[in-house]
C-alpha cells in the first residue's frame, strides 16, 4: 500500500517526510478523517488510526513510532537509551518536541496547519523535531528544542533543519493584536497588514527563529505546501479541528 509523502532533507543521516491525505484508494475530499492519519486525540476512529500507524512504522523502516499529544507547549521529550519503549508512554502527555539519538524509533509531530520543523545533526547522530504553532513558536518551542539537542552532544553549527507544509502567509489571517505580538518577537517582516485584517507568515517566523540559533537560512530546507490551499492536506481551518492531521516524521538511518 503506497504512501505518498513530502519528502524534507535534512542532511546526511536521517529521513524526514510529511504526510499526505490519499492512502489506499481512500477519498481525500469528504470525511474529515479521509486518508491517512496517525493522530490519535482529534476523534479518528481508533482501528484507522492504528491501522495507519502500522502503514507508516513500516514505511519508516522502525519498530517504534514515538508520538506525543502535543498541547502546543514548549516541552520537550528527550528518548533516551534508557526509555522503555512500550504501547503508552504517559509521559508524552503535554509533550511538542521530541529528540534523540536513537536509530530504533521514528519522531513523529501531528499538525494542522502549525508548522513542523525537523532537525538533525549529521555528525553527532542527533535528531529533532517540533510542533511550532503560533503559541509554541512566539514562546520558543523551537530554541528549547535545539537546547534539548546540544545536551544530549549536536552543535548549532553542524544542525540542519526543515520546515514541512504548514498554513501560508497569505492564508494565515489573524487580528491586530496578534500581529502587534509577532512583529515585536519577530520583525515586522512577518506581517502583512495591507488587507483589511493582517496577515501572519509563521514559516519567515520560524526562519528567524531558526537563524538567532545559528542555523541559517542556507541550512533550512522549507517546504512549499499550504495546508489551507492543498487539499492534499488536513487543515483545521479548512476542515475544523475535528479532522486528521499531517504526520511529519524524521528517524535516525541506522549505519550498517
Amino acid at each position: 500500500m503506497m504512501l505518498e509523502t513530502v519528502d524534507l532533507y535534512v542532511g546526511a543521516g536521517a529521513q524526514a517526510f510529511s504526510t499526505l491525505r490519499s492512502f489506499g484508494g481512500e477519498a481525500s475530499q469528504g470525511d474529515a478523517y479521509a486518508g491517512f492519519n496517525v493522530c490519535h486525540y482529534t476523534g479518528d476512529d481508533p482501528a484507522h488510526v492504528a491501522r495507519c500507524r502500522r502503514v507508516l512504522a513500516q514505511f519508516a523502516d522502525v519498530a517504534t513510532l514515538i508520538i506525543p499529544r502535543q498541547t502546543h507547549s514548549v516541552n520537550v521529550a528527550v528518548i533516551g537509551e534508557e526509555t522503555v519503549i512500550g504501547d503508552e508512554m504517559p509521559d508524552l502527555d503535554g509533550v511538542d518536541a521530541l529528540v534523540t539519538r536513537r536509530d530504533d524509533v521514528a519522531l513523529v509531530i501531528n499538525t494542522a496547519d502549525c508548522l513542523p520543523v525537523v532537525f538533525n545533526d549529521p555528525e553527532a547522530g542527533v535528531t529533532g523535531i517540533a510542533h511550532a504553532g503560533w503559541r509554541g513558536l512566539y514562546d520558543g518551542v523551537i530554541e528549547r528544542t535545539v537546547e534539548a539537542m546540544e545536551r544530549l552532544g549536536a552543535s548549532k553549527n553542524a544542525m540542519r533543519a526543515a520546515i514541512g507544509p504548514c498554513i501560508c502567509g497569505a492564508c494565515y489571517e489573524v487580528d491586530w493584536d496578534f500581529a502587534r505580538r509577532f512583529a515585536e518577537r519577530f520583525g515586522e517582516g512577518v506581517v502583512n497588514g495591507s488587507g483589511v485584517k493582517p496577515h501572519v507568515d509563521l514559516r519567515a517566523a520560524a526562519l528567524i527563529a531558526l537563524g538567532r540559533e545559528c542555523i541559517g537560512a542556507d541550512r533550512v530546507e522549507v517546504a512549499t505546501e499550504c495546508s489551507r490551499c492543498d487539499n492534499r492536506l488536513f487543515s483545521a481551518r479548512r476542515m475544523g479541528i475535528s479532522s486528521g492531521r499531517i504526520a511529519t516524521v524524521v528517524r535516525k538511518i541506522k549505519k550498517n
